[in-house]
Order: structure tokens, then sequence, then C-alpha cells
């Protein structure tokens, strides 16, 4: 067969009846499936030369029945009757060839790109069940099995199977229930826990073989109800949380001391609390308009700016191009968020590639979502964190999650809701910072809890009507709670600088000396 690369499947046959079973290739020439023909790149006439003795058809084997190749499209080789490969075609129109007798592959087209096989079989969420596999043959057998009763995908293998998993994320997270049923060697099961980690584990089960590697062996061995148990049985996910043996507490040890991500860009603070942490959640409150965003800003480029770690912003008060004004102005030190700045858009986006380092994995800016649906909200949160890499999530605020609704379904739902942040922030090891409003009390607005769950809390407070402008502009920290071993207790002060637009850290300079007048 000539080695040129397939560049469009699924389309009319321009000689036969098939409306979806021919492919054209990089160099203009034609395949149909249905018919068996080749055809010159003007295509007027059926050309044989290119390879006369091979035929493709949905051929029953391993277990597999042709039904089953015919459902996912995909054809056995034969030359000179003699089965040579099976080609199974992406949905991006990559296809992977398999050797029919030795295990051997060969892809044509963008399979770097592909996601899961499959996935253009199924409507999204059409069944109650989706099982991702660990290879193709396997969701062949799986679909067999269990008699089309779920949607069968797989992943390209175990080493990609987060990357596919990721791209095809929507599909996926549409379906209630998802299985996991991949190969139970060692690489499977890490695979299966990577790719666990982008779900809700309230949805996620898995499926692990026991007498048998994968499903398409289970299926030759004669197994297939024993396979199908399997499947029915699958055992909701939960990851590994308890710590017996000595090994264990030793590698508890290492992750402590790793799990500073980043210090803060005050002296005061970074004395007190040692930094930011992974699985921590960290709760700025204070009043209404003294600049809590403010805080996130300064806090935001100091962590583009310090370390390579990526983040995840959800500003929702704010739309996000002055989110990403904002980010640029502290690049800058110039009021970039102003109309009258003459920061250009040029100069905007050039500073955002020098603070992130030319990386465009660094930043995730969110604004857009259904505060109504929290499921659907925390989702989106472990996304960014599992499938973006997040390694820090701004919130501001979560007060905005309950806006609107009665004083007790607004604390119910914020109850739960800062529960469920920190048990995600605990789960998948990133650090939760949030803002929260403050009552007349000072207390968190709508909920006691949202400070309860909190690892650090630090209370802001600024004098708005000071008639001194250097007092209306410095904030105070007061740092109330520090449950990863800081110290609470009064954290320095910080001063707007409203030439540059941004904070900083309060100096002896920025005091106003006042003359000491005698008696």
């Amino acid at each position: 067969m000539k080695k040129s690369k397939i560049v469009e499947t699924h389309k009319p046959c321009p000689k036969c009846k098939s409306s979806d079973a021919y492919c054209t290739y990089d160099d203009g020439h034609g395949y149909c499936f249905s018919c068996t023909k080749y055809f010159k790149p003007d295509g007027d006439e059926a050309i044989s030369e290119n390879n006369p003795n091979a035929e493709y058809k949905f051929h029953a084997h391993r277990g597999i029945s042709d039904k089953t190749f015919e459902f996912y499209n995909v054809y056995t080789e034969f030359v000179n009757d003699r089965p040579t490969r099976v080609g199974f075609i992406y949905p991006n129109n990559a296809v992977k060839f398999r050797s029919y007798d030795k295990k051997e592959f060969l892809s044509e087209g963008p399979m770097s790109e592909a996601g899961c096989f499959g996935t253009d079989k199924f409507d999204a969420g059409g069944k109650e069940t989706i099982i991702i596999t660990e290879g193709e043959y396997d969701a062949l057998a799986v679909y067999e099995i269990t008699r089309g009763s779920a949607a069968v995908v797989s992943v390209r293998s175990a080493s990609s199977a987060k990357k596919d998993c990721t791209r095809d994320y929507q599909f996926i997270n549409s379906f209630r229930r998802i299985v996991i049923a991949f190969d139970g060697d060692d690489a499977g099961i890490s695979a299966a826990k990577s790719v666990s980690s982008l779900f809700d584990f309230s949805k996620v089960y898995w499926a692990r073989p026991t007498r048998f590697k994968d499903a398409n062996e289970y299926l030759q061995a004669s197994a297939a109800d024993e396979y199908q148990k399997l499947i029915e049985n699958a055992r909701r996910y939960a990851p590994d949380n308890i710590m017996s043996t000595y090994d264990e507490f030793a590698k508890s040890l290492v992750q402590v001391d790793n799990d500073v991500l980043a210090t803060y860009p005050s002296a005061e603070l970074q004395t007190r609390l040692y930094g930011m942490h992974r699985g921590e959640v960290i709760v700025f409150k204070g009043p209404e308009g003294i600049g809590k965003t403010e805080i996130f800003r300064w806090l935001e480029h100091h962590i583009l700016k310090t370390t390579k770690c990526k983040i995840g912003i959800l500003h929702l008060e704010e739309d996000n191009g002055t989110t990403v004004k904002a980010l640029a102005g502290y690049q800058l030190k110039a009021p970039a968020v102003l109309p009258d700045s003459n920061v250009t858009n040029e100069e905007v986006i050039k500073a955002i590639k020098k603070l992130t380092g030319g990386s465009e994995e660094r930043v995730h800016i969110h604004s857009a979502f259904d505060v109504e649906d929290e499921s659907s909200f925390l989702d989106n949160i472990r996304f960014l964190v599992s499938a973006a890499g997040c390694d820090f999530i701004f919130l501001d605020h979560i007060s905005w999650l309950a806006t609107g609704q009665d004083d007790d379904d607004e604390r119910k739902k914020l109850d739960r809701l800062s529960q469920r942040f920190k048990l995600l922030a605990k789960e998948l090891r990133f650090c939760m910072i949030m803002i929260s409003h403050v009552n007349d009390e000072g207390k968190t607005r709508g909920s006691r809890n949202i400070t309860k769950v909190a690892n650090t809390v630090i209370h802001l407070n600024r004098d708005l009507i000071s008639g001194n402008e250097t007092d209306r502009n410095t904030t105070y920290l007061i740092v109330e709670k520090a449950r990863l071993g800081g110290k609470t207790g009064p954290a320095g002060s910080l001063v707007f600088d409203t030439d540059s637009y941004t904070l900083r850290e309060k100096e002896r300079e920025d005091e106003i000396k006042i003359p000491n007048l005698g008696n």
C-alpha cells in the first residue's frame, strides 16, 4: 500500500453507494473501504495498480464480531486472502494501523492530537455510563461484552491517557458514570489514577481486571460473563489516603518539605506564614471596597514573577480584559487599567509574555462560570488543576457564589462550597486562595464555615475616609489564623502607589513625620 498519509475520512465514495467509507491521501489519490477501489487524484478512473491484491472488510477476530468492527468502522486489510493489518480510525481522521498477528504499529495523520478512540460513535451523555479502556481492541471487546449498553472509548496508550482524556474532557464528563477499565499492570494502574483526578470522584469507578490482563483477553478466554461482572461491580474510586508503614511516613516528610509553592511578596507575611503551600486554603477577608482584589493582583504577579507555578484566576466581578490589564500593569508599573493610561494593547500583551516567560500555559483566566451549578463550578476548578496543571486557584470572591439567595439558603450553600473547596485542595494538592466579604462584626459574610475550613485567615482593613491620602491608601494586614505552624498577629501594611497603580510594603519613608510642638 502506498506510504502516503490519510488527510480526510468518512467521505462518500465516487463509485459505490457508501456515504462514509471513502478516504483521501495527501498525494491526491483515494480509497474506498466499502468497494475496495483505489482512485487517481482526479477521481475519474478507478485504479488497482497501487495494491492490486488488497481487500478491506469488517473481519471478526479476537472474539469480536464483524458487527462490532462495523460499528466502530474498523477494517482489516487482506492481501492474497491473508489478513495483514487492522486500521483504527480516530475522530480527527488519524489512523492507527496494527499488524494482524504481531504487536506492531504504524500511524497516519495527527495521531498525537487524536484524543480518545470511539468518541465519534456516541452522543455526549447519550448513555448512563462511559467505559474507558487502554486500547482499541479492548474498547471493541467491552462493547461486545456489554452488548452496547454503555459508551465505550479508548485512550491511545497508558502514557497518553491523561492527555487523551483531557482533550475529550467535556465529552467524558457528560456521562453520569465514568468507568475506568485500564489494564491491570503497573502502567495501567498509574494511568487510571491520573485520569481519575480529572473528574469528580463521586462519578468515577474502577473495573480492575484480576484473572486476565485486559478485556480482550477475557473475551478470547470465553470469560465474557466474568468481565461483565467486573464492570457491573466496579468500585467507586478512592484516592490512597491511609499511611501505615515507616516508608510511607518518611515519604510524607519529604512531601512536607516540598509543600511550599511560593513565598509571600511581603516580608512580614512571609515571616509569619512561611510561604503558600500545597493543599492550603487561604482566606483574605475584609469590608467591601478596601482593595481585596488588588491584593490578589499583587499576589498573582509575585507568583508568576518568582516561580514557575501555573495559576487559575476566577475574578467573578470583573471582565477578563481588566484582569489581563491589571496583571500587565504590575509588570509595567503603570496604571494599565485606566482608560487614559496610554498603555497600548500591544504593550499589555508584551508585558504578559515577559511575566509568564513566554509560556501560554501559566495563566488561565475564567469568569463565565454558571455560579448556580455547584458541581459544574467545582468541575471547572478540578479541570484547571488536573488538566491545566494550575498550582494556585484565586477565587474572587466566594460570597458571589450565593448572591441573591435567602439568608438560610446562602449560608447552607457557602457552607457546602467552602467544605468542598477544602477537600478539593487537599485531594489535588493545590493552593486555594479566596476572598470573602465580612459583616459589621468582622465575620465572614453568609457563612462562618469559610474561615473554619481555612488553614490561613488574613484580615484586611483600610481607613477609607481618612483626610490623609497615605492613610487612605494603606491596607493593614492581621493574620487571624495560621494552622500550618505560622504565627498570628499584625503582619504589616501595604501602600497603594497611585503613580504605578501597584501595591507595595509600607516603608519608613511612607510615614508622615509630625513635628514635636512641645507642651
